[in-house]
């Protein structure tokens, strides 16, 4: 996706995986300093520390407490999170409102901070549902013995658990029934259609997949890299692919 926004863009620069054992991040971190790049995403679980190990840190990065992609300016390393706006702009572009709707997220890990943290800033009231609220310490979760009555009012749902990860096993429960029929139901995955999506598409929602988000935050990212305008089309067509 990146590759084919350089290529478009002409811009002479490959992004290159690389796969580093959390014990190793930041020795690797120093090494990449010293390469000419532009700089580099930040994927689970290295978050967290990419956000301690930054010279600088972003308003978003800072709030959240994590960041998900670097930015070399000069020799300074600096930390930014293009997951929570990445959100917003994929949930606008699907055509939803924001300002004044009722979110519920469900978990609270880093995801459900970034999202909930770009929800509010774009005038959403978000609620968060967790499994143990008191373990909770960055918002007022409640508990998930409440969600019934918490969907009853939700506009947006947005599954911000692990459920849906490689490896992850079991379903998440959501009581969908409660769900007005108006509401939408996204998941950050994007590597397979989860089970609540499959349930919430066969109950008449609308839903919105993780592929979004990537491709979101991604132009986000590209642009902070390379101060170009990313070729979001171009990005779209790439991730389809």
């Amino acid at each position: 996706m990146i590759d084919a926004a350089f290529a478009a863009c002409g811009i002479e620069a490959e992004m290159i995986k690389v796969g580093v054992a959390p014990a190793q991040f930041a020795a690797k971190l120093a090494e990449l300093r010293a390469l000419p790049m532009l700089g580099a995403s930040v994927t689970t679980p290295h978050k967290l520390a990419a956000h301690d190990l930054c010279d600088e840190l972003a308003s978003a990065a800072r709030a959240i407490g994590a960041v998900n992609c670097l930015q070399l300016a000069g020799t300074r390393l600096v930390g930014h999170n293009t997951d929570a706006p990445g959100f917003v702009d994929a949930a606008l572009a699907a055509g939803l409102v924001l300002a004044g709707a009722r979110v519920v997220l469900l978990g609270a890990g880093g995801a459900a901070r970034a999202v909930a943290y770009g929800c509010r800033g774009a005038g959403a009231h978000v609620t968060v549902a967790a499994r143990t609220p008191s373990k909770v310490a960055w918002t007022a979760a409640q508990p998930w013995s409440e969600l019934a009555a918490l969907l009853r009012t939700a506009q947006l749902v947005v599954d911000c658990t692990s459920t849906a990860l490689a490896g992850a096993t079991g379903e998440l429960e959501v009581p969908l029934e409660a769900l007005p029929a108006a509401a939408t139901v996204a998941t950050l995955a994007y590597h397979a259609r989860t089970e609540l999506l499959e349930r919430a598409r066969a109950s008449g929602h609308a839903t919105l997949d993780g592929r979004a988000m990537l491709l979101h935050q991604g132009a986000r990212a590209f642009t902070l890299w390379t101060g170009v305008r990313a070729p979001l089309d171009v990005m779209a067509a790439a991730l389809r692919a």
